[in-house]
């Protein structure tokens, strides 16, 4: 028989068996994707890993493009080509992945991760091309196996990072694909017995190579990448060694140890987000010199122990990381500490080095650690804490603080510091550590935003609120009643006993008489713009939008645009070059395509440049839809079940579930097509 692009076949197929070897297929490239993204974020920083990724998803569209260019040159006969397609697919996979760690040494440049990336997605693409020009018939069940395989490969790459890490988990998906060549080797009818022993091949030298990397390749040290702003890196060039490694869904996480005598060892997520763990003897009474140290170096610990007595019952502390924060607490007499770390394989290796850190995980009664998000956990509980503490919380795996400009973060929201005060005693304080000045202000922006949609202004709010000033870690304190001038005059004598810049300060204090020349001393002394705005001399909205002009966004962010740390104003300038790079990419794929149809077809009134034009439009807009709204409810899966991965595996299996399905069901409607995709997009709209 002919096909519609003119090749003679001479081969039959069982249409069973070609489905499960395209299930497999899409099973394996979802797979691929998130287990590249995430080995990729350990190598690179977080926007290079958006263009690797989004170029290398080019290569599926590539590759179908090449298939419908090149089709009269390439294989005579469709189906027996789909076994060397998936063959060629399934070897790509564990190689591209060998070859990216390979050049990850040798410090190449982007240019090469991405064209390795490229290709196994590239063969993908040619052999869903020829699958759907082979079995036009079969379109609508083909397309639906091909979404409903990408459906459990979401779960599958969850499942497999957590079993057996990044890198392991590349070449097991290099053998799943491995099982669909098995599949459509044997599902072509006729002499097959040459595409099985190849198709057979391919599997055993996966499993192989698999077996390899499992026994021979050690996962702490096989890689960590060259990235000079990975802060682990840093630590390696220094005197610090990896001495542990845990793989998972949420990151690779890294315990690094020190010479004799440093006093602590550090944590680190993808190579980013460090946290120190401190050898502790396990008596707070006589801790280690540098415990001790943390008593007049930490700006935090100053924010706890100036607390009255009184207001140290109990802690809430979000992403504690290797329990700084929790022996800060425990310094300062709090006496019930709950601690909520994200990452499970960090709390793992807290737990495991017990020896070292004094069992702060483990062995202390008043310490209670629980894996969780910090914000869903704290919406499920009655209790009430006299302080909530966070202190450098980077609890996503974006791979760098700077990532953080366009990741969500539901940590620092006016709905979360609304969730906070609601959890907070009468005397309880939400107690911040940030990196920096400017994220104090942003805090200082959300909790006036907050506190003004409770009724209470600028002026007022300011009587809630102090800073400890530092160029590192300084503390934002937010009081759920007014702070007592009493309190505030202490901790403004510790401030200037532990040389803490004024300047960068704020304390709530005695007011002063409207013309009082003190008043310009007061703003002298602590930061003019808090001071200026507690005396009602700053108007907080059209200071944001002054700095709005000038490119600088302090504006409050809400749980619908929770980008804390973005301070530029507009979208940040690697986001931007993402975006055009990927544009410029995807122009020039479809410019091949489209130079390769005649001129009269595309730019004539003739039907079939019309059709070929609505084609691409509604394609187009069905995949931007798509991704719209799968990135946004993606952000509430994330608030609402609190896990990172466990929300991606929902979210991505529910939606390609009923996309998957909803193809398979589209073939009883082919008679009338259009009056079917307008209702179709009509419904979408509507439960949308």
């Amino acid at each position: 028989m002919k096909n519609n692009g003119g090749d003679v076949t001479t081969c039959k197929a069982v249409p069973g068996l070609i489905m499960a070897g395209t299930f497999f297929v899409s099973l394996a490239m979802l797979s691929l994707e998130v287990a590249m993204s995430r080995v990729l974020s350990v190598l690179l920083s977080y926007h290079y890993v958006f263009i690797v990724i989004s170029l290398a998803l080019l290569g599926l569209g590539t590759g179908a493009i090449v298939i419908n260019v090149f089709r009269r040159r390439l294989a005579h006969n469709i189906l027996s080509s789909l076994t060397l397609y998936a063959t060629l697919l399934a070897i790509s996979v564990p190689l591209s992945m060998l070859m990216i760690l390979w050049i990850s040494y040798t410090g190449s440049g982007l240019l090469w991760y991405f064209l390795l990336a490229f290709v196994p997605f590239f063969f993908a693409g040619i052999l869903l091309a020829e699958l759907f020009r082979a079995f036009p018939g079969l379109s609508s069940r083909l397309y639906g196996m091909d979404l409903l395989g990408a459906a459990l490969g979401s779960a599958v790459a969850v499942i497999t990072l957590n079993l057996v890490g990044g890198i392991r988990a590349i070449v097991a998906v290099g053998f799943i694909a491995s099982i669909a060549t098995l599949f459509f080797a044997i599902g072509i009818v006729g002499k097959s017995v040459k595409r099985i022993t190849v198709a057979g091949i391919c599997s055993v030298c996966i499993l192989i190579l698999l077996g390899v990397t499992w026994l021979g390749t050690s996962a702490a040290n096989m890689f960590i990448g060259v990235d000079e702003d990975k802060e682990i890196n840093r630590a390696l060039k220094g005197d610090g060694q990896i001495i542990e490694t845990r793989w998972s869904a949420f990151g690779r996480t890294d315990l690094l140890s020190f010479p004799e005598g440093f006093g602590q060892m550090a944590l680190f997520v993808d190579g980013t987000a460090g946290t120190p763990m401190f050898k502790f003897n396990g008596d707070i009474t006589r801790p280690e010199t540098e415990i001790e140290k943390l008593k007049t170096e930490f700006p935090g610990y100053l924010a706890l122990s100036s607390l009255p007595d009184n207001e140290r019952n109990n802690a809430l502390i979000i992403g504690p990381g290797g329990g700084r924060d929790v022996l800060l607490a425990l310094m300062a007499g709090v006496g019930n500490i709950t601690a909520v770390e994200v990452n499970p394989d960090l709390v793992d290796l807290v737990r495991q080095y017990r020896k070292y850190n004094g069992g702060i995980y483990t062995d202390l009664k008043n310490v209670s650690v629980i894996v969780d998000e910090g914000r869903n956990f704290l919406k499920r509980q009655t209790q009430k804490y006299d302080i909530i503490m966070l202190s450098l919380p980077i609890t996503n795996t974006s791979r760098s603080r700077e990532g953080y400009s366009l990741t969500e973060n539901f940590l620092f929201t006016t709905e979360s510091v609304k969730d906070y005060l609601a959890h907070l005693t009468d005397e309880g304080k939400l107690v911040v550590v940030a990196h920096n000045p400017a994220e104090i202000v942003r805090l200082w922006s959300l909790s006036l935003a907050t506190l003004s949609q409770q009724g209470i202004n600028s002026e007022r709010a300011m009587e809630r609120v102090s800073v400890i000033g530092s160029h590192h870690f300084p503390v934002f304190v937010l009081k759920k009643r007014p702070f007592e001038t009493a309190s505030a005059l202490t901790l403004h004598r510790s401030l200037h006993e532990l040389g803490y810049d004024p300047m960068l300060s704020y304390l709530p204090s005695i007011k002063l008489a409207p013309h009082d020349e003190a008043r310009f001393e007061q703003c002298n002394m602590f930061n003019p713009l808090f001071v200026a705005t507690s005396l009602g001399g700053v108007d907080f909205n059209k200071l944001t939008e002054s700095l709005r002009g000038s490119g600088i966004d302090i504006s409050p962010v809400s749980d619908d645009s929770p980008f804390f740390y973005k301070f530029e104003d507009g979208i940040p300038g690697p986001i931007s070059f993402v975006f055009w790079l990927s544009s410029i990419a995807l122009i020039i794929v479809c410019s091949v395509f489209f130079a390769r149809k005649s001129k009269r077809s595309l730019h004539d009134n003739s039907s079939s440049g019309r059709n070929l034009l609505s084609l691409v439009i509604l394609f187009a807009m069905l995949g931007i839809g798509f991704m719209l709204v799968e990135i946004s409810v993606f952000q509430r899966f994330v608030l609402f079940l609190g896990q990172p991965t466990l929300s991606l595996a929902v979210l991505l299996s529910s939606l390609l579930v009923g996309a998957g399905l909803g193809s398979m069901y589209s073939g009883r409607f082919t008679s009338r097509l259009a009056h079917v995709l307008a209702s179709a997009s009509l419904a979408v709209v509507i439960l949308l």
